[in-house]
């Protein structure tokens, strides 16, 4: 912390106003992680370890903001009798809208009878609280405070910046904060959304992903079965149940069977990580790659299934694919798809509809038609919602910690990290076929707004 650092006091409350301006991500960066850094030995108005920062990071999560702050000799809070003084606090500075030096809203962490709590405030009523934080803690040497994005207003971007206000004896409080009274980089909201697909390929899009087209009105010679999208989040194809690839916005045509006669019926596709190719399955479990990164890696068009594949997904790492079987039989293909498990062995009550991996490459999830989920490898459990509209697909959050699942009258259910982005208020003319999740790169600065 230097002399330029402004301050002001509200009620109890002692204030950093930075005079940093904010900065724009770089490169159209869906920044979601910045650290702010702070040298040592610069707590004011004496040196005190406890009190002094070394860094401070903010998160932006689809439904969290998480803070957290290190000091250089940090000790538990509902242990320590400096922290046991009203005064002794930590307050993550968030600003959304007011221009430099203002802020927006305090997440203030502080204990209260001995327990950790924090609560979010206003700048324009610091003695109110708005919301209480959803996760307080203090574990691995690090203050720890996270909150609804709710609460502010679920703001598209913010930067933020942290004080350390110390009691380190009746007359003296200590008091730390970034150098320069910097506040952080701009973080971005993470970009959220999905895309459904009707029989007729009628497109409907939730949430930040955008619409690039449908085939909605176009007659088709063959209904959609299924759809993926690209890794930039900017188009998507549509596959119909001939091999016909409709591709929409910057996704490629790379080819397509419909010229070509199947044995079986197309049922799905899957798009590579790199967004250079795609596969298209057929119900025998026929593969069919197109574009230059999708590579056969074998099929189960020569095997007598006991049941007819309905779909499969990509391993996150390029090097495989896993089909699965409406009887939840999967077959793994590729030196980058391990098995991890069916229910090929297992009678159900009705049969699996689809597959969609973790983004760790070690596991992955089935969805029954009645919305029955299973869970296989690091694949998260989650208890469904049962009934209703038949489930007809489902796609794995971003994150890899939460799942969409939709049903023929266009209602998704969301589970896990991710919340349902909305669901069609009435069901479509044709049934809701397929679900893609718009996945946008995220990316981590250290680098203060100047």
């Amino acid at each position: 912390m230097t002399l330029s650092l402004r301050w002001r006091i509200a009620g109890a409350l002692t204030s950093l106003l930075a005079v940093a301006a904010l900065s724009t991500p770089a490169g159209g960066a869906n920044i979601t992680s910045v650290s702010l850094p702070d040298a040592t030995g610069d707590a004011q108005p004496t040196a005190t370890p406890a009190a002094d920062i070394t860094s401070s990071t903010a998160t932006f999560k689809p439904n969290e903001i998480a803070f957290t702050l290190v000091t250089v000799s940090p000790e538990d809070p509902r242990l320590s009798p400096n922290w046991a003084q009203p005064t002794t606090q930590i307050s993550w500075l968030v600003r959304t809208a007011a221009a430099a030096p203002d802020f927006d809203y305090e997440v203030r962490y502080h204990v209260i009878n001995g327990a950790l709590a924090a609560n979010v405030y206003s700048a324009a009523d610091p003695a109110t609280a708005l919301c209480a934080a959803t996760k307080v803690d203090y574990s691995g040497k690090t203050y720890r405070a996270s909150i609804d994005p709710g609460c502010i207003g679920r703001p598209a971007s913010m930067t933020f910046g942290s004080v350390l206000r110390y009691q380190l004896n009746p007359d003296t409080l200590v008091t730390d904060a970034p150098d320069n009274g910097a506040f952080s980089a701009m973080l971005t909201r993470p970009k959220l959304g999905y895309w459904l697909v009707g029989r007729d390929g009628g497109i409907f899009a939730f949430g930040d992903a955008p619409f690039k087209g449908s085939t909605g009105n176009i007659h088709l010679n063959q209904p959609i079965v299924g759809m993926a999208a690209n890794p930039a989040g900017t188009g998507y194809w549509f596959v119909a149940s001939d091999g016909g690839v409709f591709a929409f916005g910057d996704a490629p045509f790379y080819g397509s069977t419909g010229n070509i006669h199947l044995n079986k019926p197309i049922v799905g596709m899957a798009a590579m990580p790199s967004g250079q190719g795609y596969y298209l399955v057929a119900s025998d479990g026929g593969i069919f790659a197109f574009g230059p990164d999708a590579k056969f890696r074998g099929s189960t068009g020569n095997i007598k299934l006991n049941k007819p594949i309905v779909g499969m997904a990509v391993a996150p790492n390029g090097r495989g694919y896993w089909l699965v079987a409406s009887d939840g039989g999967v077959f793994a293909f590729g030196n980058g798809a391990d098995f991890f498990g069916s229910t090929g062995n297992i009678k159900l009550a009705q049969p699996i509809v689809g597959i969609a991996p973790t983004n760790s490459n070690k596991g992955y999830w089935f969805v029954a038609s009645d919305g029955g989920i299973f869970s296989f490898g690091d694949a998260l459990s989650f208890t469904p919602k049962l009934g209703g509209s038949p489930v007809t697909s489902l796609a794995a959050a971003p994150d890899g910690k939460g799942l969409w699942v939709t049903r023929a009258s266009g209602e998704v259910n969301g589970y896990g990290s991710v919340p349902s982005m909305g669901s069609l208020a009435s069901a479509p003319a044709q049934p809701i076929v397929g679900v893609a999740s718009l996945v946008v790169p995220n990316d981590t600065t250290t680098t203060p707004a100047q």
